[in-house]
């Protein structure tokens, strides 16, 4: 039958065709396409709400972590004041433990320095009593003779016998 029909009878009959396919699609496929689109309307809300709920969290995290962050850096600061106080107070004492150490050593460097000086005082005069002496033998000798040294050993023997 559409083989003998004109041109727009057939367009006619396509677009009727149609027609009806359309109304047998919105007639059936309306709830099941509804129900679709709902539940997919649905689930895109439930994404979008699952997003909204994520990103607060985040929110809530990135201030609880720039709170940490914050307590953290006065931390290190408290560290790094503590960590200088005690740097200061070792410093103080190595320093001061020098101080006695180079006050020791000063010490027995001056006795040590004394004690040499004692040394060296008792040789000279130990060197100066021997030269003294070797002058005044010599004086002695050059200026007594032999007759002079027979005289005083004369008196010398003669005074013993006196006082005996």
């Amino acid at each position: 039958m559409g083989a003998h029909l004109s041109s727009p009878v057939a367009l006619l009959v396509q677009f009727i065709n149609f027609a009806i396919l359309v109304g047998i699609l919105v007639k059936f496929g309306r709830k099941p396409f509804k129900d679709y689109l709902k539940k997919r309307h649905e689930s895109v809300k439930e994404r979008i709400d699952e997003a909204e709920r994520l990103l607060e969290e985040a929110a809530e995290l990135k201030t609880v972590y720039e709170g940490r962050l914050s307590a953290l850096k006065s931390e290190i600061e408290a560290f790094r004041a503590s960590a200088m106080g005690e740097m200061e107070k070792e410093r103080a004492k190595i320093l001061d433990e020098a101080h006695r150490l180079a006050s020791r050593i000063r010490e027995q460097a001056r006795r040590a320095y004394e004690q040499e000086l004692k040394e060296a005082m008792t040789q000279v005069r130990s060197e100066v009593s021997e030269r003294t002496i070797k002058a005044a033998e010599a004086a002695v000798k050059k200026m007594f003779k032999k007759e002079d040294h027979d005289r005083m050993v004369e008196e010398f023997i003669d005074h013993v016998r006196s006082i005996t």
